[in-house]
């Protein structure tokens, strides 16, 4: 008799657990994944539950997406393990105490807080330093951007502020970066199979540049969720964290935080996380122990490795970036039409989504607000549990 209490009681609590998930809002989530031909995975876990899970055709877990400047809360993060670690940082101490090269002047006084929060003052051009990806060299155009404002004022989001955390991470943990990645947070979360890109210098890129399995770029999501802790283990320091995914400064149709974005938030719950580029997406609300992560179609020979190459175009870099970016442009290869084979050019080696890979419902170079279908998929993950 109590076995049979026992049971009925477990499959009660499930039953109340069930009823939090707004289905209707599921389902109308699951056919704008399936409708949209750029979905590669898309994957929603609920009280750290696998809920719903999708696979285009030809595709399953075991193919790797590209997470674009997803990559950027990742890297962001080991400031957070650095800090649980107790190695020698905190978000008062300035650049000049990882930088050498910032030790005499105004930059080295830009603090670690202010260069997570994207308000380090930093010169940022009209493609928000795009630039520096067309760059032979990343490292040495991030270390060589003016100061433009004073500190702490005003919030641009700049991939040159997420590119210098690239020297900061290895004075911090004594080795290279992407070490430093797969030693604190991949292997503790048993992320075995992964692309991370270098630029053509050799540099660990960390402004954009991880290729993940869908399932475990959903860890990475349920281990912020869960406050930075994973199994028991406190990763990420719970603190850090939770200022991390705090709206702290008001953007264009977002907030932001420490290196994340806070798409809606009311008094009971907040959409921490990011979609970027073709459509990729990593949404928490931690309030309601929800995850969502969708990646698009990615074209990418691993034999080839992670080391960017450009190819021919490397012959081209030296014009005004307006100029390359057309360039690039019309070079690309034109959207897929269903069912088309497609053929990774053997000169070049970069992240490639355009090929097959642009979500219908992103909207290039324009603001969440302002773009119909991201709004959409927003409102649909922020109301997705009761």
């Amino acid at each position: 008799m109590i076995k049979k209490n026992l049971a009925f009681l477990a499959l009660f609590a499930l039953s109340i657990e069930a009823s939090e998930l707004n289905n209707k809002n599921l389902q109308e989530l699951e056919a704008l994944m399936k409708a949209d031909p750029a979905t590669q995975g898309f994957i929603v876990s609920h009280n750290n539950q696998v809920v719903s899970e999708y696979y285009a055709e030809g595709y399953s877990n075991d193919d790797l997406g590209t997470t674009w400047s997803i990559a950027k809360t990742f890297y962001a993060a080991l400031i957070g393990v650095a800090i649980e670690q107790g190695l020698d940082v905190n978000l008062d101490m300035t650049l000049s105490s990882f930088i050498p090269e910032f030790s005499n002047d105004e930059r080295g006084k830009i603090t670690l807080e202010n260069l997570l929060a994207m308000k380090s003052g930093l010169k940022i051009t009209e493609h928000e330093n795009q630039e520096m990806f067309f760059s032979l060299n990343n490292l040495e155009f991030a270390l060589n951007v003016d100061l433009e404002k004073p500190q702490g004022q005003e919030y641009e989001y700049n991939n040159v502020n997420t590119m210098l955390l690239n020297p900061i991470i290895k004075k911090i943990f004594g080795k290279e970066v992407h070490e430093v990645l797969v030693d604190e947070i991949f292997s503790p979360l048993g992320i075995e199979d992964y692309g991370l890109w270098e630029d053509t210098s050799g540099n660990d890129m960390t402004y954009y540049g991880i290729d993940l399995k869908p399932n475990d770029l959903l860890k990475f999501g349920q281990l912020i969720n869960n406050s930075g802790e994973w199994q028991g283990t406190q990763i990420i320091n719970r603190n850090f964290l939770n200022a991390s995914i705090k709206p702290i400064s008001e953007g264009t149709g977002e907030w932001f935080g420490l290196h994340w974005s806070v798409r809606k938030f009311n008094q009971q719950k907040s959409l921490v996380g990011l979609e970027v580029t073709d459509g990729e997406i990593l949404f928490v609300v931690p309030e309601k122990d929800l995850v969502v992560v969708r990646l698009t179609k990615y074209l990418h020979d691993a034999s080839k490795g992670y080391q960017i190459n450009f190819g021919p175009l490397a012959y081209i870099l030296w014009m005004p970036y307006s100029w390359v970016r057309y360039i690039t442009e019309l070079l690309a290869p034109a959207p897929a039409e269903p069912g088309a084979e497609i053929v990774d050019d053997p000169n070049l080696n970069i992240p490639n989504t355009q090929a097959q890979g642009i979500s219908i419902y992103h909207c290039p170079f324009t603001s969440p607000d302002k773009c119909e279908g991201v709004t959409k998929i927003q409102d649909l993950i922020f109301d997705l549990v009761d």
